[in-house]
């Protein structure tokens, strides 16, 4: 039995593609891409030849051919996977194929290289931890806002794809739900046109004219720690569980608040003898 490698490919410049993963593309014969056409492309302009290759695509909808993959590598055929840009795993088809390999028992590798996640996160100048990616998001404008409303106890940095045509609208989204807050947005990253445009609601009228709604989005932005203090949700349930099984009184009811609201448990308790 052979194994399933995962080729992390550059996501604009073609010069940070790794040694690894050139000789990778070079050696390997049996190819599944996002993009067949987009990845032969790749293979051109680095100067590989495709032509004794085997090359399918796999992506979204292409479940149906787990099964086949699985028999290739069963059969003692070593497999390459890779999307268009980046790795396979981040926001791309991988993961049903990766959770199959493993219940099947086979190896998995993987070839690291440039992310547009950590890119836009170096780039943003907001803190680096924790954070959290979120892929793209939801379509809909009120699950859009749902979401950003969602995130508001959140602590860290966030971090989600947008696509040129839905750029604005999410912005404006944005801003309803935090007025306060500043959005990153990182085009184009690694590419001739790579611009990092930094935020806040009074940019809004001029909105159209800072931002170039063409290429590649990873938009960012950060939540705070209110008063040193974020939700943790086990200790909020089990005081709550204390409260209702064991008699209210005044003094645990502002332990809950205090811990939901971030606020300390003492001026809580005065607010609620008042």
């Amino acid at each position: 039995m052979s194994e399933l490698t995962l080729v992390t490919l550059p996501i604009g410049n073609t010069g940070d593609i790794t040694k690894r993963a050139l000789a990778a593309l070079e050696s390997g014969r049996t190819f599944y891409a996002e993009d067949t056409r987009v990845f032969k492309d790749l293979l051109n302009s680095l100067g590989i030849s495709f032509q004794d290759k085997f090359i399918d695509s796999f992506h979204d909808q292409s479940v149906g051919k787990i099964d086949v993959i699985v028999g290739k590598i069963k059969n003692g055929e070593s497999v390459y996977l890779v999307s268009d840009a980046g790795s396979p795993m981040v926001s791309d088809p991988a993961y049903p194929l990766l959770k199959r390999l493993l219940e099947e028992g086979i190896e998995i590798k993987t070839l690291p290289g440039v992310t547009a996640v950590i890119t836009a996160l170096e780039l943003s100048g907001l803190p680096p931890h924790p954070f959290h990616f979120w892929g793209f998001l939801a379509r809909a404008k009120g699950e859009k806002r749902d979401f950003f409303k969602g995130l508001n106890r959140v602590v860290g940095t966030h971090i989600f794809f947008e696509s040129p045509h839905r750029i604005f609208e999410t912005i404006e989204q944005f801003f309803e739900v935090n007025a306060d807050k500043t959005l990153v947005i990182a085009r184009e990253l690694t590419k001739t046109y790579e611009s990092v445009y930094r935020l806040s609601k009074s940019d809004l009228p001029n909105l159209r004219t800072i931002v170039v709604d063409k290429g590649e989005f990873v938009v960012l932005f950060h939540n705070e720690v209110e008063n040193g203090n974020s939700v943790n949700q086990d200790e909020v349930n089990d005081l709550i569980n204390d409260y209702l099984e064991n008699g209210g009184s005044t003094k645990k009811l502002a332990k809950i608040f205090s811990k939901v609201l971030g606020k300390d448990t003492k001026s809580v308790y005065d607010l609620l003898s008042r």
